[in-house]
């Protein structure tokens, strides 16, 4: 049983909110985000039937979705200390033994992501033949920054292995914490340059906490002008 690149999933749409929990006064190590996206895929995974393992931390947003199969493992995982159900737990211990292909170890795996599967997991997702609409949550830890007090978060739209296509769009809502104040927010088309951030964000205060908003259309226009 093993872990495969789940490569270049087109989609035509995506809406994610993200809500940000407050774990102390601070001073704490970190607060934690709660991630909820539904994806429109284009065209039908090309498998009878995969289980999806989603990322539950910030650097697997940047990593390829992975997804579970009946070959060996052949690969280790890991991930940030975020809260987690005794399930996903189960599946985290079991993927940070993988440096050693033994069959005592691929079993406890296969027993561990069995039960993530069958409970309430944040990070498992079955897709089925012809299923077009997915819903998932996961699970990040924010980063202090190295200002007291304040912390960032980053998070992929589309996650890393799904393709947004021409006319596509997506939404993404971000809701922070109660008396948490904005430093700065921005959504870039090209995390490596400033100049490719998407205009005409939206906020708004709701119930004592700011809530932040893009909805971005991927549709290029050309125009041409000319005269004589």
């Amino acid at each position: 049983m093993a872990l495969s690149p789940l490569i270049n999933a087109p989609i035509t749409r995506q809406d994610t909110v993200i809500e940000i929990v407050r774990k102390g006064d601070g001073a704490q190590p970190h607060d934690e985000v709660y991630v909820t996206t539904s994806v429109t895929l284009a065209a039908d995974l090309d498998v009878q039937e995969v289980t999806l393992l989603l990322p539950m931390s910030s650097s697997a947003n940047h990593k390829p979705l992975i997804r579970y199969t009946e070959d060996a493992v052949t690969e280790a995982v890991t991930f940030d200390p975020v809260d987690r159900s005794v399930y996903d737990q189960a599946v985290a211990d079991a993927l940070a033994g993988l440096q050693e292909d033994e069959r005592e170890k691929q079993a406890k795996l296969a027993k561990a992501i069995a039960k993530a599967i069958q409970g309430v997991s944040q990070a498992v997702l079955t897709v089925k033949p012809g299923q077009r609409e997915l819903r998932f949550f996961y699970t990040i830890a924010t980063t202090p920054t190295e200002t007291a007090g304040q912390f960032e978060l980053q998070v992929l739209a589309p996650l890393a292995s799904f393709i947004l296509q021409p006319g596509g769009s997506i939404g993404v809502t971000a809701l922070l914490p109660r008396g948490a104040a904005l430093v700065e927010a921005e959504a870039l088309q090209d995390p490596n340059n400033p100049g490719t951030a998407l205009p005409n964000m939206q906020q708004a205060e709701l119930g004592g906490r700011s809530c932040l908003g893009w909805l971005w259309q991927y549709d290029p226009m050309f125009r041409i002008r000319y005269n004589y």
